[in-house]
């Protein structure tokens, strides 16, 4: 749900983007508020859905009554960061938008470390905090998710950013600005549900044919990948700002160039991520590792060079599918996504039939998913042309 909230507001920031890219900045604030209006509808309707229907939405992915309870006690705190979440969605699609950033790395460094602090203290009970155990995860995260939507919000006031952008005027709702919105953002909603949906499908797999011990073991994984990939991630949207805004210019030669520079960018962030972990497994694992799953540790680090793998992969494959998106070819990039899924599911269910499967050959299934997703873009710019969108 998180994710589809900001796959929604990936379209604002490309709409931003070349609004800047065409000097019409009255028109950023425009969307900013049409964004606001949509996201506080959306966080209301998912909060309404997730209070009513937890236990049978749970129950349905998962098939362990033990973790259906654990994850609807951690759900009971972690759906109060919904609506800040989705706002501070806003807040991350205006600023990168505008290629204003450095706010951004601020409420990420009041987030992450409240984040920290509040977990500590809130899962064991330190700090003179109480014990909430696996709720408390949830809690501190929200918690710390809303102090860093109050840091976005209050640098709008700096140089004046509210009166330049025309921000939360809210004079009108803009249905055909909604309309325009929606072709961007519903697609790429689809794209990352198909894509979460998919990995909550290999989880639930995991977790019948491998057992308990696989299933700890790959969610140390996902939270590794999800920690150490956010430059990756981040220089993903920033393909989003730099290419819209080109396409704002009718700047259609620089694409490439903007592409090929980022890719080397995102892949020595990739590196650098690999040696970290490489140096130091024991701490890197240990970090999301819970007490009880301490034991798995030498067994996770004996597979780490498959992640290392995935972390280049998705390095530059992610950059150049944002060049997909970016350029506006959102349908495109939405048939490349759920064809990739396709591939991904098949691969890894005939891989579960194999009589020498393991955790290690299960998360070879992230290699053909990002190497399909590559193919697939390199295929979409080898017959594009870019002074034609």
């Amino acid at each position: 749900l998180f994710m589809a909230g900001f796959s929604f507001t990936r379209g604002t920031q490309m709409l931003i983007a070349r609004s800047m890219g065409g000097l019409n900045l009255k028109e950023v604030g425009n969307i900013v508020d049409t964004t606001i209006i949509a996201m506080l509808a959306v966080a209301l309707l998912f909060f309404g859905l997730i209070k009513g229907f937890t236990h049978e939405i749970l129950g349905f992915m998962l098939t362990s009554e033990e973790i259906v309870q654990k994850c609807e006690v951690f759900l009971s705190y972690r759906i109060y960061g919904l609506i800040p979440s989705f706002i501070s969605f806003v807040f991350i699609a205006f600023y990168s938008g505008i290629g204003r950033t450095p706010i951004l790395a601020a409420s990420v460094g009041v987030m992450t470390f409240f984040n920290i602090f509040l977990n500590y203290g809130l899962v064991y009970g330190k700090f003179g905090l109480p014990q909430i155990g696996i709720g408390g995860s949830g809690l501190a995260t929200s918690i710390s998710e809303t102090l860093a939507v109050l840091v976005l919000f209050a640098g709008t006031f700096h140089k004046q950013r509210i009166h330049d952008f025309s921000l939360f005027r809210f004079k009108r709702f803009d249905g055909k600005l909604m309309l325009k919105m929606g072709n961007i953002a519903v697609p790429l909603m689809l794209q990352s549900l198909a894509a979460v949906g998919a990995w909550l499908f290999l989880f639930a797999r995991i977790e019948t044919q491998l057992g308990a011990d696989a299933l700890a073991i790959s969610s140390i994984f996902r939270q590794l990948i999800l920690f150490f990939t956010i430059p990756t991630w981040s220089l993903g949207s920033t393909a989003n700002t730099v290419i819209s805004n080109l396409v704002g210019q009718r700047d259609y030669s620089g694409v490439k160039d903007a592409i090929w520079k980022l890719s080397i960018i995102s892949i020595g962030f990739a590196v650098l991520s690999c040696a970290v972990i490489y140096l130091f497994p024991q701490f890197c694992i240990g970090v999301f590792t819970s007490k009880q799953d301490t034991a798995l540790i030498p067994m996770a680090i004996e597979i780490l060079p498959v992640i290392f793998v995935v972390f280049i992969l998705m390095s530059f494959s992610n950059i150049i599918f944002n060049g997909v998106i970016s350029l506006g070819d959102i349908y495109i990039a939405l048939g490349i996504q759920v064809v990739t899924v396709i591939i991904y599911i098949v691969y890894f269910q005939v891989l579960f039939q194999m009589p020498f499967v393991n955790t290690f050959w299960i998360w070879t299934a992230e290699w053909v998913y990002w190497l399909s997703i590559l193919l697939a873009s390199l295929l979409f710019f080898r017959f594009k042309k870019l002074d034609i969108v």
